[in-house]
């Protein structure tokens, strides 16, 4: 079975201005893995993005594809990276909070995913080191 992310109508009023023909989706959980990650998370909360980045970069870390109403979105297939990745996972929005929820039917991932878009091309990887 193909994973499925939905975003609600009131997260999709929040990410539109970001949906172009130019972009691809990442959804990339920070594990100081990959291009998006410049030094990883020192903290044991879950970090979420949901990166827009050119159509023209290679993702490689990115080998997964989650289809969903905003088009396909890119994860990371690796087994520590997606195993809280449930088959059925939803965007929503809390006007409450004013945060974006990634949750899924049995839990919440994380309270507020954040939205980053990137138009200026990417460093291949942080290759330094870093102390939390």
């Amino acid at each position: 079975m193909m994973k499925k992310l939905m975003v609600t109508d009131e997260a999709l009023a929040r990410i539109k201005r970001h949906l172009r023909p130019d972009k691809q989706i990442v959804l990339d959980f920070d594990d100081g893995v990959g291009p998006f990650s410049a030094i990883g998370n020192c903290n044991l909360e879950a970090n979420y993005r949901l990166i827009f980045v050119n159509k023209d970069v290679d993702l490689p870390d990115f080998d997964e594809k989650v289809s969903s109403n905003i088009g396909d979105i890119h994860i990371k297939s690796e087994l520590y990276a997606n195993i809280q990745f449930e088959d059925q996972m939803e965007i929503r929005f809390d006007p409450k909070h004013f945060t974006m929820p990634l949750v899924s039917p049995t839990k919440i991932l994380t309270d507020n995913i954040e939205v980053v878009d990137i138009d200026e091309p990417l460093q291949k990887e942080y290759s330094g080191t870093h102390d939390c």
